[in-house]
């Protein structure tokens, strides 16, 4: 008798056991992945410019596509895209070159003297003040930049680093590298989108 209840109690254990360890599971199996929340939808008035800034960007783009001979180390392209805050963010492939010593403490676009040192650029197009993250295609560095001055002047290329930059992309010894550039579009105050 002491040994089919003993015999009893290790049945009843067992499917106790098993009931536990089998509910577990299905409690598991009902929890659902949390949801992906999609990215923010840009603002409409956002994106208007955004496109409106790339067109520009793609006819500078297309205009210093001929002059580029043997610099034409990638084909231009230029598309607006959003980032994961939902900003819209213009995306353009060129060629990047280099400037330094020669205009270090003239004075810029934006009014303020020229670092060799800083991590700045010259755009022909982007608004000046964009914060623009730029790739070196060939070694996957990059660097984000202020673009604070229009340039380059070097027919063919897309954009001109500051020293400080291009020694962060490796670019010293290549004089121009194909590169990646991520503008992101902020917000523009209404005093300065009346003047844009």
């Amino acid at each position: 008798m002491v040994q089919r209840s003993r015999l009893g109690i290790l049945v009843t254990l067992s499917c106790a056991i098993v009931l536990a360890v089998g509910c577990g599971r299905s409690e598991r199996a009902d929890l659902t992945p949390a949801m992906q929340v999609p990215p923010p939808q840009a603002d409409p008035a956002a994106m208007q410019r955004a496109d409106r800034i790339a067109g520009e960007v793609a006819a500078k783009a297309k205009r210093t596509e001929k002059a580029e001979g043997k610099q034409d180390l990638i084909k231009d392209e230029v598309k607006v895209t959003t980032n994961a805050s939902g900003q819209p963010v213009v995306e353009q492939k060129g060629e990047a070159s280099w400037y330094g010593r020669y205009h270090h403490g003239r004075v810029m676009a934006n009014g303020e003297r020229f670092d060799q040192h800083g991590l700045t650029a010259a755009h022909p197009t982007l608004p000046l003040g964009t914060e623009a993250r730029v790739t070196n295609l060939e070694n996957g560095k990059s660097v984000t930049v202020t673009i604070n001055d229009r340039g380059p002047y070097a027919k063919g290329r897309d954009i001109d680093l500051s020293r400080g930059a291009a020694e962060r992309l490796g670019l010293m010894k290549d004089g121009a590298v194909p590169v990646k550039i991520d503008a992101v579009m902020t917000p523009v105050p209404a005093q300065t989108a009346r003047r844009e």
